[in-house]
C-alpha cells in the first residue's frame, strides 16, 4: 500500500488524510492520519529488505505480535488491518519518543523506572521487545511501546545489556536523529551499542529498578 501526503485513504473505519510520515520502520512506514478530530496511525507494510534481520510473513507477524503484547504491555490499539492490502490503523499515542528525550539530554529517570516494570512482565513471558528509544512514546508519565515486534528472550539482547545504551546516550542519539549518524550509537561493524562510558549509569539504574530489586533471578 503506498501512500502519498494530502491522499485521502478510504478505509473500513471511514475516510482519512495523510498528514505526514511518522518514521519508516524494518518492516513499514507509519504515517499519522486524520479523520475529523480523530488522529490515528496507518502502518504500511513495506517488502524492502533489512541487512540485519530476517522476515517471514511481515504483515502476520504484527498481527501475531500485537495479539502477543497487548495483554501484557501498555502498546497502541489496533483499530483495523487488512492483509490484502497489507496495512494496520492503529491509536496515535500523543508525546516524545524516548529517542527525541535522550537526544535532548531530558529523559526523566521515571521513564526508566517503567521500562524495567516492563522488562519485568516481558522477561517473565520468555520474550524481548525492540529496545531501541524511537519504538516508546512517553505519554502522560506513562511509557507506552508504539511498534508491534516481538522476539523470543535472548539475554544478549534485553534492556540491560542492550536497549539502554541507547538510552543513555544522548550524544549519540541527538547526531543519530538528526544526521543518521549510526557511528554515533554503535560499534563500528556491529548492532551492539556504544556501552563503555555509560557502564556505570546502566548499573545504577539496573540495581535500582532491575529484576534483583524484586527478588527475581537475573
Amino acid at each position: 500500500m503506498e501512500i502519498r501526503p494530502g491522499e485521502t485513504l478510504k478505509l473500513r473505519a471511514g475516510n482519512f488524510h495523510a498528514e505526514k510520515l511518522l518514521g519508516k520502520g524494518k518492516s513499514g512506514y507509519s504515517w499519522l492520519v486524520t479523520g475529523g478530530t480523530c488522529r490515528l496511525v496507518l502502518k504500511a507494510i513495506h517488502d524492502e529488505p533489512c541487512h540485519y534481520y530476517t522476515f517471514g510473513d511481515k504483515f502476520a507477524a504484527e498481527v501475531h505480535a500485537f495479539e502477543k503484547l497487548y495483554p501484557l504491555i501498555r502498546v497502541p490499539a489496533l483499530i483495523e488491518s487488512d492483509a490484502e492490502k497489507k496495512y494496520l490503523l492503529k491509536e496515535y499515542v500523543h508525546g516524545p519518543t524516548a529517542a527525541e528525550l535522550a537526544a535532548a539530554n531530558a529523559l526523566p529517570e521515571e521513564a526508566f523506572a517503567a521500562m524495567f516494570a516492563m522488562c519485568r512482565k516481558l522477561y517473565g513471558a520468555g520474550i524481548n521487545i525492540d529496545y531501541f528509544p524511537t519504538n516508546f512514546v512517553w505519554s502522560g508519565g506513562e511509557l507506552v511501546y508504539v511498534d508491534y515486534e516481538f522476539n523470543p528472550y535472548a539475554e544478549e539482547w534485553d534492556f540491560e545489556r542492550w536497549g539502554i545504551y541507547y538510552w543513555l546516550n544522548s550524544e549519540g542519539m541527538e547526531k543519530f536523529l538528526s544526521h543518521g549518524d549510526y557511528g554515533a550509537i554503535n560499534i563500528e561493524g556491529t548492532g551492539k551499542p556504544v556501552s563503555g562510558p555509560f557502564e556505570r549509569e546502566a548499573g545504577r539504574l539496573a540495581k535500582k529498578y532491575g529484576r534483583q530489586k524484586h527478588g527475581e533471578s537475573p
